[in-house]
């Protein structure tokens, strides 16, 4: 597959090195043709279907009342964060990709649910607004993996700004704090800190085909994109945090953060063989749209 830029295709045996120095120079890295990513493809669709009964899991937010419909899709959200199999598939791919367990911090891997319209919504069913991971979590040297589980459309995934990755956007990361949102003391807290305008110029649409997987920088400006069409966009992501990246002082150009130190407690160390051990990890909710 040719693609244009700002992407760029991984080729087997490229080092994690080569990984990190093009994500953080703001490139988008697509992953094909590996079988521990047509796996976790596999089986995070057979949960999903398993989840919402028969019929067309895209479609569910036209078929059902919004109340069941973000009930069905907490449900399958959360089978798809516990799996053990998902988790098996995902420590490989990492190996498979030149990681060594002991050396990567990593977020589950989690289902985003993305309805199309707004009456179907809820807090951890709903589209994102546009934000850099980043400033959250404190880290340049954040990648982010992206996967759609079924065919998309330009209006129904995820939009990036790559024009804006070295640009400051206005945001409230100063006054986002993850403490107060894991306490759960302030109602309706909001899952993360948002950029207070949207930016002037178009996103750009990311269109993969299921089976393909995008790693970029949590420093990159994205968004959900939705159509209000009644089909929702389903699709999986993580995060990882690479130790010798953080010893080596590499990452994307910070110039909007908070300036608040990395929060080692969203990402677990990935220490242990790929076998059927169970899921662990903090209760953070991933904030890629």
């Amino acid at each position: 597959m040719t693609v244009p830029l700002p992407f760029t295709v991984w080729e087997p045996g490229t080092p994690p090195e080569a990984l990190s120095d093009a994500v953080f120079a703001g490139r988008l890295v697509v992953c094909e043709d590996l079988a521990p990513v047509a796996a976790i493809g596999a089986r995070a669709r057979h949960l999903v279907e398993t989840a919402f009964g028969p019929g067309d899991p895209e479609g569910a937010e036209a078929r059902l009342p919004a109340t069941a419909f973000r009930k069905v899709a907490a449900e399958a959200r959360r089978r798809v964060r516990a799996d053990p199999e998902i988790d098996r598939h995902w420590r490989r791919l990492m190996r498979h990709m030149g990681y060594a367990g002991g050396d990567l911090h990593r977020d589950r891997v989690r289902l985003r649910v993305v309805p199309s319209r707004p009456e179907a919504a809820g807090r951890f069913v709903r589209p994102l607004a546009a934000h850099r991971d980043s400033w959250g979590s404190g880290f340049a040297c954040q990648i982010n993996w992206w996967m759609p589980l079924h065919p998309l459309a330009p209006t129904r995934t995820m939009g990036l700004w790559p024009a804006l990755f070295d640009a400051p956007v206005a945001n409230t990361a100063a006054d986002w704090d993850y403490d107060t949102l894991l306490s759960g003391r302030v109602s309706g807290y909001p899952l993360l800190p948002v950029a207070t305008a949207m930016p002037d110029a178009a996103p750009l649409p990311i269109i993969l085909g299921p089976g393909a997987l995008l790693a970029f920088s949590a420093a990159h400006l994205h968004a959900s994109l939705t159509d209000g069409s009644g089909r929702s966009r389903l699709s999986l992501d993580t995060r990882t945090v690479w130790a010798p990246d953080v010893a080596a002082g590499r990452g994307a150009p910070d110039v909007d953060g908070a300036g608040r130190p990395p929060r080692w407690d969203m990402f677990d160390r990935d220490v242990s063989p790929p076998g059927p051990d169970p899921q662990t990890g903090p209760p953070s909710e991933g904030a890629m749209p």
